[in-house]
């Protein structure tokens, strides 16, 4: 499975029932039940290590945080109360975890040099999408990172991250569209057609 693709699209009825199961995990999750926090993490792992990458931009604290991420699910499932919205909730704790990460190192996000000098970024399984997860970090702005990140690989519909990021429907899509033009561009550069 790709990590990543430019749409995100994979269909009503699919994305319906991860929510489900990703929902019914959390409870499980809740009630002590170890293999359902396995089976949540393969599910969510690349949507939650591609938003925390998208924020902090440095691949070998991203894993931490995701791990941590995890580890926060476990302790607070039982407080989870079902919504129908298991990937905000998710995201919303790794967002906690990165928001710490900047107070504790009393820094912003590295660039585009810093990322491309880790080799943690060769976990992502496939060339092109790691070409285009390093060129993503690297021309698009923190705010395009986070809605394309949030649309393309977590999923979600630009309503709800409209209401997840506190802005308008409008600017998620615009700045959408603006990064997956940029994104185009600059693939387009290199010899990368999609």
């Amino acid at each position: 499975m790709p990590f990543f693709t430019l749409t995100g699209y994979d269909g009503k009825s699919s994305r319906m029932r991860r929510r489900v199961i990703c929902e019914a995990l959390i409870i499980r999750i809740g009630g002590n039940d170890k293999h359902a926090l396995t089976q949540l993490y393969e599910l969510t792992e690349h949507a939650v290590y591609a938003y925390i990458l998208s924020i902090i931009q440095k691949p070998a604290d991203t894993a931490d945080l995701v791990q941590e991420t995890y580890l926060c699910v476990r302790r607070s499932a039982h407080l989870y109360v079902p919504a129908g919205k298991p990937l905000p909730w998710l995201l919303s704790i790794a967002r906690n975890l990165t928001n710490d990460y900047f107070r504790v190192h009393k820094r912003l996000p590295l660039g585009i040099g810093d990322l491309a000098s880790d080799a943690s970024i060769d976990r992502v399984p496939e060339i092109v999408d790691r070409i285009i997860l390093r060129h993503a970090l690297g021309i698009l702005r923190s705010e395009e990172r986070q809605v394309l990140f949030l649309h393309a690989v977590a999923g979600l519909r630009h309503r709800e991250i409209a209401a997840y990021l506190s802005m308008p429907v409008s600017t998620v899509l615009t700045r959408y569209k603006h990064s997956v033009n940029k994104l185009k561009r600059r693939l387009g550069e290199l010899g990368v057609s999609l």
